[in-house]
Order: C-alpha cells, then structure tokens, then sequence
C-alpha cells in the first residue's frame, strides 16, 4: 500500500544521498532501511489513532444497540485501506461480527470471509456457518485458519471442539483440546471440557460466559452490550 510504498522510497532516497555525499554503502543502506521503516511505523501507528476514533465513536452506539448508524460510523474507516494493509480486512470483521450477532447471515457471512487473517472471532463465525450448512469439511478448514492467528486463545479451541462433538467426532474433539492445552498451560477450562470428553460427557462451555454465547449457538443468544469481540480490536487494527 501507499505507507509501504513511502517506506521503500525513503530507504532507497536516503540510501542514495548518503552515498552520493561519500557515506560507505554498507553504512547508508542500513541507515536508508532505519529511515524507512521508522517513517511506515510511524504512519501506520497515526492511521491506527484515526481509526481508533472512528471505532470508539461507533462503539458508543452499539452499547444503545443502534447497529446501523454505527456501521456507517466503521464504513469511514475503509478511506485508510489504500495506505495501510490489512485496513479492510479489520473493517470487514468487525462489521460482519455485528451482523453475524443480528443474525443477518446473508450479510454477515461474505464480510466474515474478508475479513483479515487475524480476527479469530470472524473466521469462527464464518465456520459456525459454514457447519449449520452442512459444509463439514470447510468449516474444519476455516477453524484451522482460526487457529493460526488465535492459537493462545484457549475460546477458539473450546468453540472448534464443541462442534466437532456437533458433528460426532469425539477424537478430533479431544486431540483439539489437547493441542490447546499445549498454547494454553493451565487454563482450566480447557482442561475441564477435556476431562469431560474423555469421560463420555458433554462439554461445559458456560465457563467462557459472554464470550461462548456470542456465537448464538447457545441462549443468552444477545445481551443488551455487545459482547467484547464485537467491538474493536486494537490487535486487529495493527494487523
């Protein structure tokens, strides 16, 4: 993108000036890179300020559940995703994540797909569809996919694992859970659903609270707050 563009001009620039004024080139290369990649840490962490505002505004009308006006607000975010990467794809999480909660999957569901790499809630949301359909296989794929960016996230392996016992697959259910322990040391939760596998019951996962209910496959299906993962990541935003 554009910031990426500026960082590479700048390094190449300084780089060339220093050597023209006798630097050694071994010295103004690195000196050109430094320049460069401070000037596309600098930009992308202004950009990252401006749509931290923008976030925060809409955020404000989810809590009063007015999901339209604050859909609109994050829209005005998509004028950065030309200078800086991954833009769209937070955007597009973060929207399609509110409209997954409204249940408006039509929506939802092709926003979810877009989203960036990293959002670990979208891409689960986008399999939890995916599974409702029938789509087995893609759904595993996409968890998988989730797994990658949210492998410290003891949720994600819970959230796979339940429905992988949906689709009565009790030993990937439990190598899941097992290979979230090995990220996840300690957590608790992930080592009672284990147990409880192991031992021929179902999964508890009332323990995650909010952060369980928000996929609606469960009731309380919407509180009147967004849950968390539906309002702004900063994580998400630095990509």
């Amino acid at each position: 993108m554009i910031h990426v563009l500026l960082g590479l001009g700048t390094a190449l620039v300084l780089a060339l000036f220093l050597t023209l004024l006798k630097m050694h080139v071994a010295i103004a290369i690195p000196v050109g890179i430094v320049a460069g990649v401070g000037l596309f840490i600098y930009l992308g962490r202004r950009v990252q300020g401006q749509l931290e505002q923008i976030f925060n505004r809409a955020g404000e009308l989810l809590k009063k559940q007015q999901f339209d006006p604050a859909i609109e607000i994050m829209k005005e975010g998509y004028r950065f995703s030309r200078w800086q990467f991954m833009v769209k794809g937070s955007i597009d999480g973060q929207i399609g994540v509110i409209q997954y909660l409204r249940k408006k999957n039509e929506e939802a569901e092709p926003l979810l797909r877009s989203a960036a790499m990293n959002h670990y809630i979208a891409k689960s949301m986008l399999a939890i569809l995916q599974w409702k359909r029938g789509e087995k296989a893609e759904a595993k794929q996409t968890f998988e996919l989730a797994l990658k960016s949210g492998k410290k996230e003891s949720l994600i392996y819970a959230v796979y694992a339940y429905v992988l016992m949906e689709m009565h697959e009790r030993d990937k259910a439990i190598a899941v859970l097992s290979k979230g322990l090995e990220f996840c040391k300690g957590d608790d939760r992930l080592q009672s659903n284990l147990t409880l596998l192991q031992n021929n019951k179902a999964m508890k996962m009332k323990v995650y609270g909010e952060q369980w209910y928000q996929f609606l496959i469960e009731r309380p299906m919407l509180r009147q707050e967004p849950p968390p993962y539906a309002r702004v990541s900063k994580r998400a935003l630095r990509g």
